[in-house]
This record gives structure tokens, sequence and C-alpha cells, in this order.
């Protein structure tokens, strides 16, 4: 257990926890829907509905709490591969407690567990970037949210049909495999749990938001959108596609709507280039959707995972990682045809390149490729810089869901 004088930094009561949400409360409010109702969270304590496993505390020797978060168990995407990831929210402290390093404590105390575990990466939306970047957090980049004139998506090609989804469509399985490829194709999206799914089919004959997919040529579910009409836009809350085709589908059917609304707004996968469908480029409207911060838990098992050449290659990497330690050092791998082997050793002669982890997050998520981080000084390459540009890659990142 990690300790600071007589505090302790572990997972917390649910009456510990209950004292988090006050400080939550307080330091986010009037972000908050709600403030908490302490006699609902008493009750719900005492029937043991209350539940803390996943928040974690600095509590000290008087048995005050000083400071809280929440850490959250997920699946995430990566490389076309479901891996563990812990998602931090809800970090909390009190001004008197601040600056006395609980949370520096806390976050050292939940990386050794989730590493323990088995999770590979951890995930957050931050307050500021700089502040998160003391505890090895990275951005992973933008998305884009488009907002385009409706009318020009009325000539995408479309060689399928729409049709409307209500609750209890038998297409829901369907849905939910084109989700799951159009997830498995960027990095970062989370794999959605039975509760998510529930909420995303919640649609009746009068919900504001509509639901529909589109059907190709041979009858196939390949796209749906969940949208409803705000003014004379349609926003698009929710959109997949699993082919090219079913992109062009969906976002035909969306032209439909031309003389009920002038404009479609969407965050957008890497995979939509606006500019090759919309002849007039000055109507475009572009707004950056920032993707928060992950870095790396498990370095090893990262690069075991992450997608390589198929023709063979060898290299050998160092990195230096402050408060996950278990991360430092010389990394070799080996790998061709599908296959790798990833051996870690403290310390190594000449490796290839070095950098520290919050760099090396983003190589292997692909939000730089290479050569970039290279020429701003984040990464040293000493050997084999040709063959190491073709490894770490840019690849498509894309958040479908905030937690």
């Amino acid at each position: 257990m990690a300790a600071m004088g007589k505090t302790e930094y572990r997972k917390v009561t649910p009456e510990e926890k209950l004292h988090i949400a006050r400080q939550q409360s307080i330091s986010f409010y009037p972000h908050m829907r709600s403030a908490p109702d302490e006699e609902e969270i008493r009750a719900r304590i005492a029937g043991g509905e209350y539940i803390s496993d996943n928040t974690y505390g600095a509590v000290d020797s008087n048995g005050r709490v000083l400071a809280g978060m929440e850490a959250l168990p997920f699946l995430m995407w990566y490389d076309g591969q479901k891996v563990p990831m812990v998602g931090i929210g809800g970090v909390v402290s009190l001004p008197e407690n601040r600056r006395q390093g609980h949370i520096k404590n806390i976050f050292m105390k939940i990386f050794k567990d989730a590493y323990d575990k088995g999770d590979v990466f951890s995930h957050l939306y931050p307050f500021s970037y700089s502040f998160y970047r003391r505890f090895g957090y990275e951005h992973c980049g933008a998305a884009i949210r488009y907002t385009l004139p409706l009318a020009p998506a009325r000539k995408l090609k479309n060689d399928g049909t729409a049709h409307e989804f209500i609750r209890g469509d038998a297409a829901r399985e369907a849905l939910i495999n084109v989700y799951e490829s159009y997830a498995s194709r960027h990095n970062l999206s989370i794999f959605r749990s039975e509760k998510t799914w529930n909420d995303v089919f919640d649609v009746s004959l009068f919900s504001l938001d509509r639901l529909y997919y589109w059907r190709n040529a041979e009858q196939q579910v390949a796209a749906w959108v969940k949208y409803k009409r705000e003014n004379e836009t349609i926003m698009i809350s929710d959109i997949a596609w699993s082919d090219h085709a079913g992109m062009l589908g969906i976002l035909q059917f969306i032209g439909m709507y031309e003389g009920a609304a002038k404009k479609l707004s969407f965050r957008s996968s890497p995979e939509c280039a606006a500019g090759l469908y919309w002849d007039e480029l000055y109507d475009i409207e572009t707004e950056p959707f920032w993707q928060g911060m992950n870095r790396v838990i498990n370095a090893q098992r990262a690069l075991e995972m992450m997608q390589k050449p198929e023709e063979p290659g060898a290299f050998a990497v160092k990195i230096t990682d402050e408060f996950a330690p278990w991360n430092s050092g010389v990394y070799t791998v080996q790998y061709g045809g599908g296959d790798s082997v990833v051996t870690k050793s403290i310390s190594g002669a000449d490796p290839d390149m070095e950098t520290a982890e919050t760099a090396f997050t983003q190589m292997i998520l692909g939000v730089y490729d290479l050569q970039q981080l290279v020429r701003c000084g984040a990464v040293r390459v000493n050997s084999r810089e040709n063959m190491l540009y073709k490894v770490f890659v840019k690849k498509p990142l894309l958040i479908t869901d905030m937690f």
C-alpha cells in the first residue's frame, strides 16, 4: 500500500465514497446535473447497494477522506483487438488538501493495481492537459465534427435501402455487429456494454431520437444512424458503417431530409473525408473534438499486441516511465508473418530508439507517425530508422463513447 506519512492510498469503503461524492459535488458544481442526496446514499449503503469497488481515495489517520477518484474498468479497441483499459474520472481534492501529493499517490496505487489485474491502457478526459502529463498521460489528438450542407448528401451513391428501427426490431444484433466492425478499425473506441446498447436502442414511436439502418444490395445491414432534428440541423449522435458503401448509403439517407432541414452535423471517423464528396468546400464547417488523454499501463503487452508489418524485422526500444516503473527498460521486439516476440531487460546496449512513456503511448496508438515525434524531439532514433518508420505509423482513432 502506498503511503505518505499516515495517509493511506487505497480503495475506499462505501462510507468513504460518500465523502468523495460530496467533494465532487462541491468541486464540479455547477457542471453536475444534481447534487448527491445524502439520505438516499446512506440508504443504499445500509442496503449494500452503494458499491465502492472502483473508487480510490486518500484517507488520513483520523479517517478523513482527503482526495479521491474513480478507476472504471472498460475494454478498448487497440489495433483490431479488445484490451482491458482503466478509465479515470471524478478526480477531486478540496482546496485545503491540494499540493500535498495525494492525487499523485492515488494514481500510483491505481496504476499498480491496474497492471496487476491485466490492464494495458488508461484513459481520461482532462480539465488540464499539463496537469495530467505529470502522471504520464498524453493527448490522443482530435476527431473532426463536421457540419455540412444537407442537400449534397442526396447525391451520394446508394445501392441499398433505409429502414426505421423501433424498439424490439429483429435487426438489433446486426446493428451491434456493424458497430463492432466500425469500432475495431479505430483505436480508443470503447467496447459497449449491454446497458449501453439498451440505451442506444431505446427508441419508440414518438421518441425525438430516430434510429435508421441501411441494407446494401445484398440485403445485409451495413450502416446505421441515430439522430434528431434541432431547428434546421440533423444532429447525429451515433453512426457506424461496416464499409465505404455503407457510409455513403446512410449519409445519402440523411440527405432525404432536404426541405425539412438545411444541415447535418456529426463527429466523424477519419474514414469520412467530406472534401471528397461536398463540392463547395467553403460550406464545410469543421470543429476539433479533442479525444482526451491516454497512457500505457503495460508497455510489454502493448508492444506484443501492436499490429506490425508482415515482413520480418526486429528493433529495440528504451522506455522511461516515472510513475509506472515496471514499464522502464529496454524492449527487444522480433516480428514477422503475424507473430512477434517481445523480451525486456533492465538495460541494454545501443537501443534503436529511446523515448519517455508519454511519446511511446502516442507512437503505439498511432496519434502521430514516428517521423513527426522524432522531429519534435519526443523520440530519439539511433538506428534502423527506415524500418521503424514502417512500424510506428499514424492510425485511425475515434472515441465513440464518453465516460
